[in-house]
């Protein structure tokens, strides 16, 4: 136990400080305002609308139905295997239609978040092609807890504590790589400077790092015992209960 424990907090000591490693170069390559602004604003929107949707439903539902789950004959395999395969096809629909939005969501969010700057047509125009490129995110966020949760359910610990490490060194390296051929900050702060190649290596690299920490947890599949299938069969397996207990949350958090 204790060295299990050690693991997990060594995995959140070595995210963070990567984090903070992360944010130093993130602002050595685009520097804090203008272009940084759009950025911040356009990687930020996949976070709060991952929270909206998902934020605590997950953790707080699926983990004690997959524990009951575990008492089938085979050991909750084929719950888990459905459980997936819906959050997948669900966090796809969500995803796609937050992209085709992003305009709309840049919008509403750019209101508040411009620190008294003002927010101009070409930055506004910048920060929506980040949202193109970020809110993708939300898929592979939503599926990172899922998995982590099933995981977790299953006695297999470390790997959703060290997953944002691996988030952390593709976001760094895809930096790295940015200053590389574009420079740094003095020759990207502002909103002029940006092309559609930054743009694309920028966003790419970043929704990429969050894709990384998702997928990952899949190699420790079969060390919780299971072997991921997709499974279409939603009928019959409980994920009624599953649905009108994340539902309930749902409001409660839209609530508070």
């Amino acid at each position: 136990m204790g060295r299990a424990s050690a693991i997990l907090a060594a995995g959140t000591v070595v995210s963070r400080v990567l984090g903070f490693v992360r944010a130093v170069v993130l602002t050595t390559a685009i520097g804090l305002v203008a272009a940084g602004d759009a950025f911040g604003i356009g990687n930020q929107l996949p976070n709060n609308i991952y929270a909206l949707i998902a934020g605590g439903v997950l953790s707080a539902v699926l983990v004690p139905q997959i524990v009951r789950a575990a008492s089938h004959a085979d050991g909750g395999a084929s719950f888990i295997n459905r459980v997936v395969t819906l959050g997948i096809v669900l966090f796809a629909g969500v995803t796609i239609a937050a992209t085709l939005a992003a305009p709309v969501l840049v919008a509403i969010y750019a209101q508040g978040s411009t620190a008294g700057r003002g927010f101009t047509p070409e930055a506004f125009s910048l920060a929506t092609a980040f949202a193109y490129w970020c809110l993708p995110q939300i898929f592979f966020y939503a599926l990172y807890s899922l998995l982590s949760e099933v995981l977790n359910a299953r006695k297999v610990f470390g790997p959703f504590t060290w997953a944002p490490v691996l988030n952390n060194v593709v976001s760094i390296a895809g930096l790295v790589a940015f200053m590389v051929l574009f420079g740094a900050a003095g020759q990207n702060k502002n909103v002029a400077d940006w092309d559609s190649s930054k743009i694309a290596l920028l966003g790419a690299t970043t929704t990429l790092a969050v894709a990384a920490q998702a997928l990952v947890l899949f190699l420790f599949w079969r060390r919780a015992g299971l072997k991921y299938r997709p499974d279409f069969r939603w009928r019959g397996v409980g994920l009624g209960a599953t649905g009108r207990a994340a539902g309930w949350l749902f409001g409660m958090i839209l609530i508070t």
